[in-house]
């Protein structure tokens, strides 16, 4: 897995703008007390002091570019999710599933509200416009995916595409920020690959662009380890998306601080 942060760019479908992300701010509101419920992690979990140390590495670095940032980065605005292409129901089915997963575990509402299929169900939300979305999945041919890329971000995943291509990662994703405001993702998806690799994907992809891009062999037990053969969240990983979006960790935190509250949130999450 690829995941590259741009500054923001203005996508034609940019911002949720619908009465049905309203729905979804009320979900949200009973989900994050949900969030703050004590956690009782599978013995393999590491400590408390190296999940810090490895939220260090997953959420302030960038295995890809090499950057480490200074602030903390995460969703405000509701995920409103859509999906582009001629995928099959297992792929829907695996996204609905891993959002429903993430919002129970974050308190952050996010849904897929958009795809062939809920078109076809005559399932699409009220009131939902070309802007309503913030969340893009490409799932195309490689060949078709290019030419939808291109044509929704001009040249700014020409990187990603050459390398799904040669086949050097298996899904890319792309952040665009603004003053460290997650404010869209787009997400592609080769629709050549197996079956057993796409649920992998989206695992990954989803839950890395809530804030968490980096990828290290350094951190285990995890899915932020392309070493390791895991392939679903491990309490390891839901403990850090708990921890980033406790609302004391503001976006735009800087990094130091957040380490500290970040502690503050795990030793009360999980008392050692």
């Amino acid at each position: 897995m690829r995941i590259v942060a741009a500054a923001y760019l203005h996508l034609r479908r940019a911002l949720p703008r619908c009465a049905a992300v309203a729905a979804l701010l009320l979900a949200g509101a009973a989900l994050a007390a949900e969030a703050k419920a004590p956690f009782k992690p599978d013995a393999g979990t590491p400590s408390n002091k190296t999940i810090i140390e490895h939220f260090n590495i997953i959420a302030f670095g960038n295995e890809y570019t090499g950057r480490r940032y200074d602030a903390v980065r995460k969703w405000r605005a509701p995920i409103v999710a859509r999906i582009d292409g001629p995928a099959p129901d297992y792929f829907e089915d695996y996204v609905v599933q891993h959002l429903a997963d993430l919002q129970k575990i974050t308190g952050h509402p996010a849904t897929l509200a958009y795809s062939p299929r809920i078109l076809r169900d005559k399932r699409v939300p009220k009131g939902l416009t070309a802007k309503s979305f913030n969340m893009f999945l490409l799932y195309y041919p490689i060949g078709e995916l290019t030419a939808v890329a291109r044509k929704q971000l001009g040249n700014r995943m020409d990187d990603s595409l050459k390398r799904l291509a040669d086949g050097a990662s298996t899904c890319e994703a792309t952040l665009f920020t603004k003053d460290n405001e997650i404010r869209s993702t787009v997400i592609l998806f080769p629709a050549e690959r197996p079956k057993n690799h796409m649920r992998a994907c989206v695992v990954e992809e989803l839950t890395q662009v809530l804030g968490l891009p980096n990828d290290s062999p350094s951190v285990s037990p995890s899915i932020f380890n392309d070493k390791s053969p895991i392939n679903e969240l491990t309490d390891h990983d839901r403990l850090m998306l708990r921890m980033l979006y406790d609302p004391r960790i503001a976006v735009g935190m800087p990094r130091a601080q957040a380490l500290i509250v970040g502690r503050k949130v795990l030793d009360e999450l999980r008392p050692e």
